[in-house]
């Protein structure tokens, strides 16, 4: 019986890319598969009978692992144990092993299969995993607001410095997997919110009831130290939220200031940033700031007195007026919407209708302040579609390099986005991202005429989105393309210059580059510089595998396949001819009276004779024949489809063509071949059978003459294929 279960052992998993060991219940090895015996660099037979013990780096670890065999029917959960192994040539590995019982029949334990797989790999994915992360936290680092995102289970993923500063009080509780809920109450436990006329188990439920519908709507928030936030938070694909936290303090006071002392509104209002107007019940001007008539591309003058929804589309003034006409009921509303002001841009705002009423409590006119979020949210959007595209499996390199080409394009507001790869003064492009194709990988420029050159030249960041009223109407780039939109940033591959990553368009860009945009090009430059030397060691490691399966392949001397990968392709022969029935027939040859050539002529003479020998039959093989050296000069080949009859005349002519092509003047003697012909059959399970059986052959032609080709005494049934 344990004859038959090695034998199962060893079918099972004797190939397997795995490394396998099995022992018994007194812990002594009983089976190791190759995978096993290369890892331990152990020959298989050596470590039969002897325990594990002495690979073990921590004994201790070995000791421990006696558990296994004491209580083996309470293994149903296995358990996983990190194991540092010293090998034979005294290198250690590390590995994860993994274990599980066998029982007989009446469920004794008979044994403890272990599978053992390296971890290197998992430690490199898992570093460069982390250089990915590192970038993200850099990204999110460089913009102004406090960021944060959050799982589909609401844990924390990640959060940038400006979040942990706004909130300094939960700052010890914003770590990685922790949930909102938790963080939310260790503020409240340390007095971080202004709970208003609420109770904090209240207020918790609220917080996290506006927390969890990630609609995107705005929540005010007003923090114990007298500060106001601004919150967005916005479901992601993958089920998380992602979440915006903006500081309105002074946006608030100003506000306060615009209700409580009107006198000053037009002082205050033309220091803010944002659009603010008072309008009557009617909707008609009552006063409007310097930026509102930027926005509104006309004076003071001619805009007062007027109903500026007017000018707006209709669609978008419909939206107004529903505000509006909430606010005129005396309530105070806050929306976030997207408006195309008459200056021909589209701003994403957050509008605040404020009521300021008379003395006898009346709504008498509507303080509109509108704020220009755009570049906030869509920081807030490409942060998290670029986190989505840089840590998804579903993408390949160059589609993540596409899909980060495409969001910046749409970030950027620009057709045109490149990646290049600069050699001395050559500029080429290796991946674009245009319209219409116009922009062709491999298309190739002189460095200096592109505005490139001054990006690599500042080593950071360059943009301009009116090229004809900057410097760079001076850059020869200008007068060739005629691009007056740049945003571009250098990329850099293992800390060296490898080109830039760079947005372009022929037509001015209505609104400026922000310090944001800056920080994104950078951080689009720094992942795709990360994953371009990501590739390039992948291919290294490929072209490394490549080359060190053909060294374990081939035979130094004759350049053909040794014995170890012959074996391998002849057994995989004899699965396939089990499964298609096509026939192939197996030769043993043998080189005659070798021996005596190494001793009468020197072994170098019998090297050359074996080269000779080896050119000789791959040249008058087929490319689907397979040919290889098992013993010192003895070779075997593998005629594919062909039975015994077709065999033997292929090595009758091989036969005669070795006595005319192998000769050596220095060798006094024939140069000539015996060989032992094997046609395949249903009972060969492995090609060891086989291999008998034309050794056998090989061993008659050798015993009645040498020079001659015998084909295999089986019966004749043997050699038909199985049906």
């Amino acid at each position: 019986m344990s004859e038959n279960i090695t034998l199962d052992l060893e079918q099972t998993f004797g190939e397997l890319d795995e490394c396998v060991i099995v022992t018994n219940p007194e812990r002594l090895i009983v089976f190791a598969n190759k995978a096993m015996a290369r890892l331990l660099k152990v020959d298989r037979e050596e470590v039969i009978g002897t325990t594990t013990k002495r690979f073990f780096a921590d004994q201790n670890l070995f000791a421990q692992m006696a558990e296994l065999y004491q209580s083996p029917k309470d293994q149903r959960n296995r358990k996983a144990y990190a194991v540092d192994l010293v090998l034979e040539d005294g290198s250690t590995v590390s590995v994860e092993v993994v274990s599980a019982p066998l029982f007989d029949e009446a469920h004794n334990l008979t044994g403890i299969l272990f599978i053992a797989r390296d971890l290197a790999e998992r430690r490199a994915l898992e570093t460069k995993l982390s250089d990915i992360a590192l970038t993200l936290e850099d990204a999110l680092d460089a913009i102004s607001e406090g960021f944060a995102l959050y799982d589909k289970d609401d844990r924390l993923v990640i959060c940038n410095d400006n979040y942990r500063e706004i909130y300094a009080n939960s700052a010890p509780a914003m770590f990685p997997g922790n949930r909102f809920e938790d963080i939310l109450r260790f503020g409240l436990n340390r007095k971080q919110y202004d709970t208003g006329d609420l109770s904090d188990d209240d207020w918790l439920q609220e917080r996290l009831r506006r927390h969890l519908a990630g609609d995107g709507s705005v929540l005010e928030q007003n923090l114990a130290d007298g500060r106001w936030l601004r919150i967005s938070e916005t479901r992601t694909r993958n089920g998380g939220i992602a979440g915006i936290r903006f500081d309105i303090t002074e946006l608030k006071e100003a506000q306060a200031k615009a209700e409580n002392a009107y006198k000053n509104l037009s002082l205050m209002a033309d220091n803010i940033v944002a659009s603010v107007t008072e309008v009557d019940l009617n909707g008609k001007c009552l006063f409007i700031n310097k930026t509102a008539c930027d926005w509104f591309n006309d004076t003071a003058d001619n805009l007062v007195g007027t109903r500026l929804r007017d000018r707006l589309p209709w669609k978008e003034r419909e939206t107004i007026r529903a505000v509006f006409e909430e606010a005129t009921r005396g309530e105070k509303v806050s929306t976030e919407i997207s408006l195309h002001f008459p200056d021909g841009i589209l701003r994403e705002c957050m509008m605040s209708c404020n009521p300021r009423f008379d003395d006898s409590g009346s709504v008498e006119a509507i303080v509109v302040l509108i704020s220009d979020i755009t570049d906030r949210k869509k920081t807030e959007r490409t942060l998290a579609e670029l986190y989505a595209i840089t840590s998804t499996r579903e993408l390949g390199h160059e589609d993540k390099i596409a899909e980060i080409l495409r969001l910046g394009t749409e970030h950027f507001e620009v057709p045109f986005g490149i990646i290049s790869h600069v050699i001395d003064d050559h500029y080429t492009i290796t991946h674009a991202q245009s319209p219409n194709g116009e922009l062709a990988p491999g298309s190739s420029f002189p460095l200096q005429d592109t505005y490139c050159l001054l990006t690599l030249r500042t080593d950071e960041p360059t943009a301009t989105n009116n090229a004809s009223n900057s410097e760079f109407a001076k850059h020869p780039c200008h007068q060739i393309f005629n691009l007056e939109t740049y945003i571009g940033a250098p990329l850099l591959v293992d800390g060296e210059v490898h080109g830039t990553i760079n947005f372009t368009a022929p037509d001015v860009r209505k609104r400026a580059f922000t310090p944001s945009d800056l920080q994104i090009v950078r951080q689009f430059a720094d992942w795709v510089g990360h994953e371009i030397a990501r590739q390039r060691d992948h291919q290294a490691l490929m072209n490394a595998k490549i080359n060190l399966e053909r060294v374990a392949s081939i035979d130094d001397l004759t350049q053909i396949l040794n014995r170890r990968a012959f074996l391998e392709r002849a057994n995989t022969e004899v699965q396939r001819f089990r499964r298609t029935k096509r026939p192939f027939t197996a030769v043993m040859m043998d080189i005659d009276k070798f021996k005596q050539i190494n001793d009468l002529y020197g072994h170098a003479t019998g090297d050359e004779v074996l080269r000779k020998f080896a050119d000789t039959v791959s040249g008058a093989l087929r490319s689907v024949d397979i040919f290889g050296r098992v013993g010192g000069e003895e070779f075997c080949m593998i005629l594919h489809n062909a039975d015994l009859e077709d065999a033997m005349l292929v090595c009758e002519r091989l036969r005669e063509r070795i006595i005319a092509e192998c000769q050596l003047d220095i060798v006094k003697q024939t140069v000539t071949c015996s060989m032992g012909l094997a046609a395949v059959a249903r009972e060969d399970l492995e090609f060891s059978t086989l291999m008998q059986k034309a050794d056998t052959a090989l061993y008659e032609a050798k015993s009645t003459g040498r020079n001659k080709c015998v084909a295999s005494k089986a019966p004749q049934q043997e050699q038909i294929p199985a049906l």
